[in-house]
């Protein structure tokens, strides 16, 4: 039996700490990651910054694959970045309609909301309470999405869901 090698040895050990921290809060249905015990919400951009880290882990595992448990690992861990990448955009693409209105209006009303119900990714705030577009929150996440894809992914994280009509 092989012994672990060093780099081995702290990648676990970092994946211990993410699963700790991050994955033992991830809903198992959306994918989404809550605010805090307190608020159940989920943030699109502390979501992606959260499982940025997870897919930095999985990208490492991989690459370090010198046995079939870091592949596997890297595999698990992967995964749980495409659900939740998936969640958040299933929760973008339930509001469709504005963002064609957006696109001629440019009117906050119209903006797409940053802030979802972890359980069901419906809003958690009316259109006419938000008042604030958010356009950062929604940049990263396509930044993101974008690198996640060009970073090797054999199966596309948008694959589920429909095509967004861009023009």
């Amino acid at each position: 039996m092989r012994s672990r090698s060093n780099s081995g040895v702290k990648l676990d050990n970092y994946a211990r700490i993410v699963q700790q921290t991050i994955l033992r809060h991830q809903d198992p249905v959306t994918g989404l990651l809550p605010a805090s015990p307190d608020q159940p919400d989920a943030w699109v951009r502390d979501n992606v910054y959260s499982i940025v880290s997870v897919w930095a882990l999985s990208l490492a595992y991989r690459k370090n694959a010198d046995r079939d448990e870091d592949k596997a690992k890297a595999y698990e861990l992967e995964q749980s970045v495409v659900k939740l990448m998936r969640g958040v955009l299933q929760c973008i693409m339930r509001q469709l309609d504005k963002v064609e209105k957006f696109k001629y209006s440019r009117s906050t009303s119209d903006s797409l909301h940053a802030k979802y119900n972890t359980k069901t990714c419906a809003t958690v705030v009316g259109d006419d309470q938000w008042g604030h577009l958010q356009v950062d929150a929604t940049s990263l996440f396509l930044l993101f999405l974008a690198q996640m894809t060009a970073s090797g992914r054999r199966e596309p994280i948008t694959s589920p869901v429909k095509q967004m009509k861009l023009n």
